[in-house]
């Protein structure tokens, strides 16, 4: 017997899965900045947190609209495009923000 309200549905895996690897990419800078004693743990677990959140809700809010906008082509490409000009701004943005942490 199959319930299908006990599945995801893929707003809800794009959020966990981008939040996943927000938090494996950001894991991995952050951990480099502690070892090399630039940060705590506590202000790269925080950090960690932080981006992964961005980045879940990112993916989750892109797939919803990919999902409404789903038989229009044109409309999921935009959708698409839109999603990886956000994530190249938000990487540009962590990375120019890291940059003026070390510069002080």
């Amino acid at each position: 017997m199959s319930n299908n309200s006990d599945r995801l549905n893929p707003a809800s895996r794009a959020l966990i899965a981008g939040a996943l690897v927000g938090a494996t990419a950001a894991g991995v800078e952050q951990w480099r900045r502690y070892q090399n004693g630039e940060k705590t743990i506590e202000q790269a677990t925080s950090k960690v947190l932080i981006d992964a959140t961005k980045a879940g809700l990112i993916s989750g809010a892109a797939m919803t609209v990919a999902n409404a906008t789903a038989g229009r082509p044109v409309l999921t490409l935009l959708t698409v495009l839109s999603a990886g000009a956000a994530g190249l701004y938000l990487l540009d943005a962590m990375n120019k923000r890291g940059s003026d942490e070390t510069a002080e």
